[in-house]
């Protein structure tokens, strides 16, 4: 007689995507329909825990809590975001490894998840997370560290208990990948695209040969560069205030944006010295932007037919970006539309990579709920090693900004699969997956914002 099914079922589910600028990230309780977002600035300070709770304490009641966000494994206490950057001095940290920063700012973002929907001091969550292609290989090492940690760390609300119940690495792009593939559908396996992921910290560039995902490349040229070498011509201004004033003011260099870090009060010496940043901004621009294309040149294989542009610095040099590779077929952050309630921030297409793998990611978990008194021979466990093809088969169709449902085309699914088969394009840029689950839905309207 057949046993019911058992089915792991995580209280929440949350995509991150770790920034230069700033932590991006979409999360949602598994039987609410309504997704949430969050942002936190990227700064990761030491501090004792005493202190941090003489800031956190007073102002539980009265601030959001990702503005007073901390986190201690054993005695290493560390603010992160907000409290980090405004009462610590903390500065943004881009010289170490992304991923032993995030697992801080995971943690915090665990614990601000928490307060927000109100999961309690223990929860399950299944995680996913973007790292660059030349920290791909960490991930695994990430994840372990993460789930030690998480099993007990202490925040401003007291000690936590986070059991990871699934987890999924992707190099960066994955998410405009999946939603780009999915459009593509059967024609995925005849091009050759790459995708250009270019952000504050990192460029780097996955390419799909017909099908076939190689591991990408990564460099150094993210949007920092420009910063550098603004503040080389100018009087070293603070790195985050800069960049973002530079990356809002756009093509037209609106001074309002540069009187706010100016540091003359004298109106005549104030508009001398917004002069002299715009004229650096100027050059320091075109001198990144070939500093930028030189390396994506040298990277784009001979063959390309399309490439795909994504990340806010890509959107800032998108004119000379679309006409420096004019010989190429274009397409710009898969062409996603971000909800206007999940993007209160005004991020825009820097949240695209992070809102793709979100829905796709959401809709794995679909219908768990009712699938946990399944008639079944054997019970299910918690954890699949190594997911057979019968369990990856089920995909989920992708569609942003368009009103052509696509289906019955080939999407690849976001799982690992260690089988010795032939890995699908997706599969590539994934990191460990812990578990399986088996749905498919057509989830037009979520990247359309419609729900």
């Amino acid at each position: 007689m057949a046993r019911p099914k058992k089915v792991t079922v995580p209280d929440a589910i949350a995509v991150m995507d770790f920034g230069g600028l700033s932590t991006r990230i979409f999360y949602q309780k598994l039987h609410k329909s309504q997704p949430n977002s969050l942002i936190m600035e990227s700064q990761v300070g030491p501090v004792s825990q005493d202190t941090a709770n003489a800031y956190t304490l007073p102002n539980l009641n009265s601030t959001a809590p990702e503005n007073i966000a901390w986190v201690a494994i054993n005695n290493d206490c560390r603010a992160v975001g907000y409290l980090a950057a405004s009462q610590f001095n903390a500065h943004i940290g881009l010289n170490g490894l992304k991923y032993s920063s995030a697992l801080y700012k995971a943690l915090a973002a665990l614990w601000v998840i928490s307060q927000k929907l109100n999961l309690g001091h223990q929860f399950s969550i299944a995680i996913a997370v973007f790292l660059p292609p030349g920290e791909f290989n960490d991930s695994k090492q990430f994840f372990e560290l993460l789930s030690r940690a998480a099993a007990s760390f202490e925040t401003p609300t007291g000690r936590f208990s986070v059991k990871l119940d699934k987890t999924q690495a992707l190099q960066e792009g994955g998410g405009i990948s999946i939603v780009h593939n999915s459009k593509l559908g059967a024609a995925f396996k005849t091009r050759v695209t790459a995708f250009a992921m270019v952000g504050f910290r990192n460029a780097s560039l996955v390419v799909a040969a017909r099908g076939a995902v190689g591991k990408g490349k990564t460099s150094d040229l993210g949007m920092v560069r420009m910063v550098e070498l603004v503040q080389e011509r100018t009087s070293n201004y603070d790195v985050a205030r800069l960049a973002e004033a530079i990356a809002i003011s756009g093509e037209r260099y609106n001074r309002p944006y540069f009187y706010r870090i100016a540091r003359n009060r004298d109106e005549a010496a104030r508009e001398r010295e917004v002069d002299e940043l715009i004229a650096a901004i100027k050059q320091s621009r075109s001198d990144y932007l070939k500093m930028l294309t030189h390396w994506l040149d040298e990277v784009l294989p001979p063959d390309t037919d399309e490439i795909v542009f994504c990340g806010g610095t890509a959107e800032y040099l998108k004119s000379e970006l679309r006409s420096h590779y004019s010989r190429y077929a274009q397409s710009w952050h898969a062409g996603i539309s971000i909800p206007p309630e999940l993007d209160p921030n005004g991020l825009g297409h820097r949240l695209a990579d992070a809102y793709g793998l979100f829905t796709y990611f959401k809709s794995q978990f679909q219908g768990l709920r009712h699938k946990a008194t399944e008639p079944t021979e054997v019970d299910s466990t918690e954890e699949s090693a190594e997911p057979s093809n019968a369990l990856i088969e089920s995909s989920t169709e992708l569609v942003a900004e368009s009103n052509t449902k696509i289906t019955d085309k080939e999407i690849p699914p976001v799982a690992v699969v260690s089988t010795g088969t032939e890995l699908d394009a997706v599969s590539l840029l994934s990191g460990p997956y812990r578990g399986v689950v088996k749905k498919k839905e057509d989830i037009e309207s979520c990247l359309n914002g419609s729900r």
